[in-house]
Parts: structure tokens; sequence; C-alpha cells
């Protein structure tokens, strides 16, 4: 996705977390320049190559300021879409930053869980037949994102407002679901892609307690009981007794190659 105005490719990944991604990508493609963007400095596990570097900025309200228009040809954002108030704005934001031609992909779900029939889950609480610790983490981590974010509830209409940039805005809007298993278990409605998914979101399941310990406490647990759901969504996440799903959305959105500005 080399332009020749713009011979040297830049990638922007929005809301980089631990900056692992972006550290892989710049290893990866040791030619572009890679630019993870979080609220808060990153703490990064290993040491960045020198082509890619963390700022800070708030993916809400900040895109303007940082970034020029068309600098980059590739934007990827996963799992951050909760923090977004202005779904309208953000997206405006991504295509004025993307480069003709270039590729916004957005991945993100619903804090919510399915069951083997493609049917959303009601929540139950302990005692319940059909309780789970994953949906327990889910509910109180809404509860505080609904507070802080009074619009998570269009999170669901998030292919709308990106095919509401302008009209003939993009080139091409790809959208794929992903069912994916929480916890270790087998179901004949999982696809190849769908197991191997849930056996990756799996691990990064088993590491979430930690990472989002401030969430939970914040919305009214007291640190023992955090304790007390991190250590039985572990093990939950190892012997299963609700066979769940956590659905995931991903949109693959190219850029016309001769972009103008949407009406």
């Amino acid at each position: 996705m080399v332009h020749k105005d713009y011979p040297k490719p830049a990638v922007l990944d929005v809301g980089t977390g631990s900056g692992a991604w972006s550290i892989d990508m710049a290893k990866e493609f040791p030619d572009a320049d890679v630019v993870g963007m979080d609220l808060v400095p990153v703490k990064a596990s290993s040491i960045p190559p020198s082509n890619c570097r963390f700022e800070v900025g708030n993916a809400d309200t900040d895109l303007s300021q940082m970034y020029d228009t068309e600098s980059f040809n590739f934007i990827h954002a996963r799992s951050m879409m909760q923090g977004v108030k202005d779904f309208p704005s953000f997206f405006q934001n991504v295509w004025r930053m993307l480069r003709p031609g270039g590729v916004f992909i957005v991945m993100d779900g619903s804090l919510t869980t399915w069951d083997e029939a493609r049917q959303e889950i009601t929540y139950k609480e302990e005692g319940q037949p059909g309780f789970s610790w994953f949906r327990k983490t889910l509910y109180h981590m809404r509860e505080v994102l609904e507070t802080r974010n009074p619009n998570i509830h269009l999170l669901d209409r998030i292919t709308d407002y990106v095919r509401d940039v302008g009209d003939g805005g993009w080139k091409k809007v790809d959208t794929f679901t992903l069912y994916v298993p929480i916890g270790n278990f087998d179901s004949p409605a999982m696809s190849p892609a769908e197991r191997l998914g849930g056996r990756l979101f799996t691990e990064d399941m088993s590491r979430v307690p930690d990472s989002i310990r401030p969430i939970l406490l914040s919305s009214g647990l007291t640190p023992e009981e955090v304790d007390r759901l991190a250590s039985e969504l572990k093990a939950e996440l190892e012997n299963p007794k609700v066979k769940q799903f956590a659905r995931k959305s991903l949109m693959e959105i190219t850029q016309l190659p001769n972009k103008r500005r949407p009406d």
C-alpha cells in the first residue's frame, strides 16, 4: 500500500493497550512507521524497535489535533470502541487520516454472551441455573462503562456509522461475525476458525481479571469480591459449566484509491 505521494507506509494502532500489536507490526514491517496510541502511557513488555513509537491521547477527542489528513496507510482499532462517545466524529477522523487506498480494521464485541443457537443469554445471579462468572464479569464491566459512556448502547450500530461517512466515502466495507467459545469446550456449532479463536480467547481471558481490576473495583465490588471473581473466572475457563460464546464483529474497510471529501 505504498502510494507515490507517501513513499513510507505508516500504521496507527488506536487503543494500543500493552503495545504488543504495534511492536509486532513494527518488527514485521521494518520499513513502516508504526504509532500506538492510548489514553495512558504504554508499559510495553518488550523494547519497541526504532520504527515504533507510542503516544498518549483520547481517540474520542484528540485525533483531529494529533494527526494530519492522510497520515496513515493502515489504521487498527480493537476492543476500544466502548470508550468512543461520538461515533460519527470518530469514523470521520479515520476517513480523514487514511491515505488513498488505505485500510481500516476495527474489531469489537458486545458485553453479553450467546448460546449454541446464537441466542443472547440472560444474565443470572450466583446460585441460579446457568450462572456464569464470565457473564458476571461482563455485567459489572458494562455497569461501569455505561456510567462513563452514555452512548455505549450504540455499539451494535457502528457499521451504520461507518457507512454514513458520506456518499461513496469508502471503496469497500466487509463485515465478519465470529462466535468465540468462552472456555475449553467443543460444540458442533463451531467452525474451525471459531475453535482456534476460542483457544486464543481463553488464553487472553485468563489474564483479563488482573487488567480490569480497577474497573471491577469502581463497580462497587470489594477487593475480596474481585479476588474471588478472578479466581472463579480462571477456574471456569478451564472447566466451563455453561456453553457460551462471545460475539466478535470485525470490519475491514478500504479507502477509495482517489479519495474525496464526503458531502
